[in-house]
């Protein structure tokens, strides 16, 4: 069965995400970051700075923010420290940007979502944002994850409860405010317990069937 999010233990795991020795880390990096950006047409700068943001991932599925230093990240970059610094102001500064991409992008997705969509109409919306996880996955488990920002779950929570397509969101629903922004707190963070649950663990679960218990347990009307 094919998953559309890998596991902790799978990034732990992948050849990728192992630093290679010191002595052959530019020439290990460097083809696969100039096939890249070949690939996507970046120019000098785009492609740094996608190679940067590699090499921190890679470190950050291993240990917390905190225990990565430049010169070890610029070195399994395959760059030095003053073309980190070009860039970056420090290494929260390289993964503030890399957030905030990715919240944009939640929000992209989330502007599609209103009122009184149908269940053909919401999963296409949730088909979105399953090709949006997909295509950052390893950011996602990594943000998601131990070693992960408790400011990005925050933002990340907060463009979901947004989102009018939760049950409680209802106005329907006749309770007080106050009870309504409890209701739709632990609404959003079960869904998101859930996904880091299936992401450690799919327990068999298809990502389709994923969606289909996220919709009857927290959407459905």
């Amino acid at each position: 069965m094919v998953t559309l999010f890998p596991t902790p233990s799978d990034v732990r795991r992948s050849p990728a995400f192992r630093q290679p020795p010191r002595r052959t880390v530019r020439n290990a990096v460097a083809p696969l970051a100039g096939t890249y950006a070949t690939m996507h047409g970046m120019d000098t700068t785009a492609q740094t700075k996608h190679d940067l943001a590699e090499a921190f991932w890679r470190l950050n599925a291993q240990k917390d923010i905190e225990r990565i230093s430049v010169r070890e990240l610029t070195e399994l970059a395959g760059y030095n420290r003053g073309t980190f610094y070009l860039h970056f102001d420090n290494i929260y500064d390289l993964r503030r940007a890399a957030e905030d991409k990715l919240l944009a992008s939640v929000a992209d997705c989330a502007q599609y979502c209103r009122a009184n969509m149908g269940k053909v109409e919401l999963m296409a919306l949730m088909g979105r944002f399953l090709n949006l996880y997909r295509k950052n996955r390893v950011q996602l488990v990594v943000l998601l994850g131990p070693h992960g920002d408790a400011r990005f779950t925050t933002e990340l929570k907060r463009l979901m409860k947004d989102m009018p397509l939760w049950r409680v969101s209802d106005p329907a629903l006749q309770i007080p405010a106050g009870e309504r922004e409890l209701l739709l707190e632990q609404t959003v963070a079960g869904v998101l317990f859930l996904i880091t649950e299936w992401l450690e663990d799919p327990h068999g679960v298809s990502a389709t069937r994923l969606l289909h218990l996220i919709y009857d347990s927290s959407i459905k009307r």
